[in-house]
């Protein structure tokens, strides 16, 4: 037992020295340091120096004595972290008997009288570091109080737990002095009850049953709460253990400690912990936490919706098998420094799926309680769809300007042009026909011809017609279409697939503006590749997409049945760079185009409440896919 004295500081607050050689002789051989000073205000300056694991002091010091040491002690919130420190005073019997109630319930963990022993103070300070001794070894405790009931009857009686003996019965033989400040009754007058009385009535079978069992010779530790005259029924934690005499038990022993306001703290972190979670998996965000080696440590709703990933799925996993590695470097790149508030930044994740995402995120070190960091959290949002409708913005705004510069510019131009084309023919009738000047004027004709359709091409642009939208099968436009170019395709050594699912809804559209959509796009595939290929068209049904569809003039959001319909090639392909600006007026990367064709197609489909999304590889192909409501 003396192994629990090891490594002990005793801080001896008295004025005589003879007290001290008294401790180290009781600490004879053992690695126990005491510090004495002389007075109590000497003692209270030296505590967060020594910090002591036990205070000793006499009552009377050379300058206050031992009462007022322990209500500093106990009270002033200088010396909290001691609040809890074993505090022993020795004195004479006349003082103990005069403030022992007071300084009891202060917390004085031992009060002796002199003289005494130095085996006996010993064996004293030993019992005070092993409380816990007392519930594992409580037949030898029981034993030991027979043949030294004096020595640890003050030990007992003033310990901080409710200690308590219960006969084969389960009547109580013996409660201890914190009896009454946990339950407001007075010890004697429960002497001979029964100790299942004492328990609340929710949990009277639970105690009945581990009372039973440490009757049968099996300690048990339970929580339960108990009765008394105060206003709040505490919750104690009791280890009852059997007590043995000749193998044969004859009663038990209890300690138990107030738990009350640790259940209640426990509750509060519980309530605050679900809270907590509740937020954080309501969060439409993604949150996303991992440890100091890269290893996925949490994963919210918003994340798994995201990313495409379960949690079962990723936890405890290396974020570099889920994330591309240079995805997160991008992540952890650049993080805050500690105690800056995090900044956000834009990248792109590939998801589960393999399709790639625009997120807007957040990353910031995850520090513990002790103020050191433990990890990494990514707070990010899926901005894909925003990222479309800025484009879709953008491209819009320009489309506008652009549609009345052309309008201006096509009015202004199609009068002198009526003019020349005037005078250029009836200059054309005065030349005789084998007169050159004749080729020259046939010349400026045609020329005006071809600007006069760029004029009606940049009209339909400029001022298109609204569309008369009305029910239609899909498949019956796709045929009057790839009818016109039947022959086309052929020559061309291009292979025409369709792949449409069964069951296609009619959608809502102007047949012959949807028409001339898939011309220009199936066109521009034929040019893509000369020599020869394959072209798909494929269509299926999509209920509430994902994509950007564009809402507008009274159109509220996205909700509804849609048909989406790609038309793939495996042509030439579209350089990247190309990919943003190829529905921009004007942009052509042929030498004979006008590049009016993908601005006209862009502005039917806006026109439609559709969406158009276009990818492509070099040497790979492109598909362009459309979206069409069907009204439904």
């Amino acid at each position: 037992m003396d192994d629990f004295l090891l490594n002990k500081t005793i801080l001896l607050i008295d004025p005589d020295p003879e007290t001290e050689s008294f401790l180290c002789k009781t600490m004879e051989g053992m690695d126990v340091h005491i510090v004495r000073v002389g007075s109590g205000k000497e003692g209270v300056n030296a505590l967060h120096e020594i910090e002591p694991d036990l205070i000793v002091s006499e009552f009377e010091t050379e300058d206050v004595d031992g009462r007022a040491l322990l209500r500093t002690l106990r009270e002033d919130q200088n010396f909290i972290q001691f609040r809890h420190t074993p505090f022993i005073l020795l004195s004479e019997k006349t003082l103990q008997t005069q403030y022992s109630k007071e300084l009891f319930d202060l917390g004085l963990r031992g009060w002796y009288t002199k003289p005494y022993s130095a085996c006996e103070f010993r064996e004293v300070l030993t019992n005070l570091f092993m409380a816990q001794e007392i519930i594992q070894k409580s037949s030898e405790l029981r034993q030991e109080v027979k043949r030294s009931e004096y020595r640890y009857r003050d030990l007992l009686e003033n310990a901080n737990d409710f200690i308590f003996t219960l006969d084969c019965d389960g009547k109580f033989v013996y409660l201890n002095n914190r009896f009454a400040p946990l339950t407001g009754w007075d010890k004697e007058s429960w002497l001979g009850k029964i100790f299942l009385d004492l328990i609340a009535p929710d949990d009277r079978n639970l105690a009945f049953e581990h009372y039973q069992m440490a009757h049968q010779g099996r300690a048990r530790v339970f929580e339960a709460k108990i009765l008394g005259k105060l206003s709040q029924s505490p919750v104690l934690s009791f280890n009852i253990t059997p007590i043995l005499e000749r193998g044969k038990i004859i009663g038990s022993m209890g300690i138990a400690r107030d738990v009350t306001e640790k259940k209640k703290m426990e509750k509060e972190i519980l309530d605050l912990k679900n809270f907590n979670e509740s937020i954080i998996q309501s969060m439409e965000a993604g949150l996303l936490t991992t440890d100091l080696d890269g290893h996925i440590t949490s994963l919210n709703a918003g994340a798994e919706r995201i990313l495409g990933w379960k949690s079962e799925e990723v936890l405890k996993k290396q974020i570099r098998s889920v994330l591309k590695p240079e995805e997160v470097n991008i992540l952890f790149s650049s993080l805050p420094k500690h105690g800056s508030l995090p900044y956000s930044r834009e990248t792109e994740l590939t998801v589960k799926s393999g399709k790639k995402i625009a997120i807007g995120f957040t990353a910031t070190d995850r520090i513990d309680n002790q103020n050191k960091k433990v990890g990494m959290i990514v707070s990010f949002r899926d901005i894909t769809q925003l990222k479309q409708m800025q484009s879709e913005v953008i491209r819009m705004d320009r489309l506008a300007s652009l549609g009345v510069l052309a309008s201006g510019i096509a009015h202004e131009i199609k009068n002198p042009l009526a003019g020349i084309k005037t005078m250029a023919q009836a200059c054309e009738e005065e030349f005789c026909e084998d007169d050159p000047r004749k080729e020259y004027v046939t010349r400026i004709v045609r020329q005006v011809n071809r600007l006069n359709e760029l004029l009606k091409t940049f009209f339909e642009y400029a001022r298109p017609k609204p569309p008369d939208r009305k029910k239609h099968a899909l498949s019956e436009i796709l045929h009057e279409v790839t009818n016109l170019v039947a022959k086309k395709l052929s020559n061309a050594g291009i292979t025409y697939v369709e792949d449409f699912t069964a069951d296609i809804p009619e959608v809502m559209v102007d047949s012959q503006q949807i028409q001339q959509v898939f011309l220009n796009l199936i066109l521009n595939a034929v040019d893509a590749m000369p020599s020869g290929g394959f072209l798909k068209v494929s269509t299926r049904n999509i209920i509430n997409p994902d994509s950007g569809i564009i809402r507008h003039k009274g159109e509220k959001d996205a909700k509804g049945s849609f048909v989406e319909v790609v038309v793939s090639d495996t042509g030439t392909g579209i350089p990247m760079q190309n990919l943003e600006t190829i529905f921009d007026p004007f942009f052509t990367t042929k030498t004979n185009g006008m590049g009016l064709g993908l601005s006209i197609v862009h502005r039917i489909i806006e026109e439609h409440q559709g969406d158009i999304r276009v990818e492509s590889r070099i040497g790979h192909g492109t598909s362009f896919t459309i979206t069409l409501p069907t009204g439904v």
